[in-house]
């Protein structure tokens, strides 16, 4: 047994094997259990494997403690999946950006939105919920921005020439034979609630990038 973590489950249908001596516990209080015990190898601070064995307890053994709702808030955190984002823009990623004409900077809406994950145990559950706060850009160039939301898709039939009204960008330069790299990364408040309780936790964030390669336009001199 390690550190007293052996937990016990009644089997009341539980019969001795035909070839042990006469049951010496008939008419005795108390009943069969199956006991689960770590077995004491440990890898990585935790027992690897466990021991079941059958034993006769005259006296239920005590229950479990269940654990706090800051313990299952924890658990929770763990089973959250926050989407990574996906950069997009105008013109669209894959197609080079102009020099001195508006980039529209944005991340789908969808995934601009509050993620959650419970853990429970019978009786009480904890959810912990993580939502988008911002959106920081890295444009590559030395230019950054940050967004309150998930920036704004640029509209159909828009004027190339205007820039967008939260996440965008002009480069003044070209990225010569290269790429620059634009980075995306969303900054997520984490909060729990459950069992008459809540609280919080660190911030979290998630992050795409996406290169880009910037032309500068060349212009067509013509003389008479």
């Amino acid at each position: 047994m390690l550190n007293g973590s052996c937990t016990w489950t009644p089997d009341p249908n539980y019969q001795p094997p035909a070839d042990d001596t006469v049951d010496q516990h008939t008419g005795e209080a108390g009943g069969w259990y199956q006991q689960t015990c770590p077995d004491g190898v440990i890898k990585n601070g935790k027992a690897a494997t466990t021991v079941t064995t059958m034993v006769w307890l005259t006296s239920p053994p005590p229950a479990p403690a269940l654990p706090t709702p800051a313990q299952l808030a924890a658990e929770a955190l763990k089973k959250l999946q926050l989407p990574t984002p996906t950069i997009a823009s105008s013109p669209r990623p894959g197609l080079p950006q102009m020099v001195h004409v508006p980039m529209w900077a944005y991340v789908p809406k969808s995934q601009f939105v509050p993620v959650s994950a419970t853990a429970s145990v019978p009786g009480e559950s904890v959810t912990a919920t993580a939502t988008p706060v911002s959106t920081v850009w890295d444009f590559g160039d030395g230019s950054s921005a940050t967004c309150a939301g998930p920036g704004t898709p640029f509209p159909t039939g828009g004027d190339p020439a205007a820039s967008s009204p939260d996440c965008g960008h002009t480069y003044s330069r070209s990225s010569g034979s290269g790429t620059f790299t634009v980075r995306a990364t969303i900054t997520w408040a984490v909060t729990w609630a459950g069992a008459g309780q809540r609280g919080a936790f660190n911030g979290m964030l998630t992050t795409a990038t996406e290169q880009v390669q910037v032309l500068q336009s060349q212009a067509l001199v013509t003389g008479g």
